[in-house]
């Protein structure tokens, strides 16, 4: 019996057991509660973030809208500057002051299209990316007018050989076949297109004046035009699209054509000076 006895003022271990195990399972319980309150929290968080990265986001038809008028305005406004410049104004620059010339707005356009490509924290900023885009199409539509300010031979043809490259490619862009990638659906049609283009000079006696240009749009600038327009038009080519790249996209494209106007008048002139003249 004395060894059942317990006195009064000995601790009861097993009651302060019991206590303790309900304690922790309180603070189990509070625990899974509150982590389960923060998972909600944290998705709710996500969901709205995704939501205003979505309601941020322009469908594929606007931001394709957007390139194709924004296009249409540089192509419009670049071409009429450069017919305005060779047929109304006509400074007397000496070869050494247009190179000059030439050289600074050549630096000028590299600085502007690697901050407005390159630097994607002044792409986010308005109205500073539309500043640097105006700054890049004037300093390039300077440039074309530059290197052909003396010979003024930026004549109407060029330019609409520049815009049919342009559109052409584009619309040969917007399909490539199922079992092919696109880079290389771009490699063969330039190749049949140019042994084709090549069978008929040779065939006709095509002039180098116009074979020479030919055969740059066919090899370089087409291909260009039709990789832009895969870029723009292909889901599988892009798979998001945010609110600035559309300035980026139309800034491409004018430059690809930018590029087919003076490289078609260059090579046109270096056919008609070096190869026709010895023919």
């Amino acid at each position: 019996m004395l060894g059942l006895t317990r006195s009064v003022s000995a601790p009861n271990f097993s009651v302060r057991t019991v206590e303790s195990s309900r304690s922790t399972n309180r603070l189990e319980a509070d625990s899974s509660v509150w982590s389960s309150q923060l998972q909600e929290e944290e998705a709710s968080v996500s969901s709205l973030g995704l939501s205003f990265i979505r309601r941020k986001q322009p469908s594929r038809f606007v931001f394709r809208t957007y390139v194709c008028v924004l296009l249409g305005i540089e192509v419009s406004l670049g071409s009429l500057q450069w017919l305005g410049s060779t047929y109304r104004w006509r400074p007397d620059l000496n070869p050494a002051n247009r190179s000059l010339s030439v050289l600074l707005l050549l630096l000028s356009w590299i600085n502007l299209t690697l901050a407005f490509i390159g630097f994607r924290r002044l792409q986010f900023t308005f109205p500073l990316n539309w500043i640097i885009f105006g700054c890049i199409f004037e300093s390039l539509t300077l440039l074309v007018v530059c290197l052909h300010i003396l010979e003024l031979d930026l004549t109407w043809p060029f330019v609409l050989v520049g815009i049919g490259v342009m559109v052409v490619y584009t619309l040969l862009g917007l399909w490539v076949p199922s079992f092919l990638t696109a880079n290389l659906w771009i490699i063969i049609l330039a190749s049949f297109v140019v042994f084709v283009v090549s069978a008929i000079a040779l065939y006709f006696h095509l002039q180098m004046s116009y074979y020479v240009p030919a055969s740059l749009c066919l090899v370089f600038f087409g291909p260009w035009a039709m990789f832009n327009s895969q870029k723009l038009f292909l889901p599988h080519m892009r798979t998001g699209y945010l609110p600035h790249q559309y300035l980026e996209a139309s800034a491409k494209m004018y430059i690809n054509y930018a590029f087919t106007v003076s490289g078609i008048i260059f090579a046109h002139r270096l056919a008609v000076n070096t190869l026709d003249s010895h023919g």
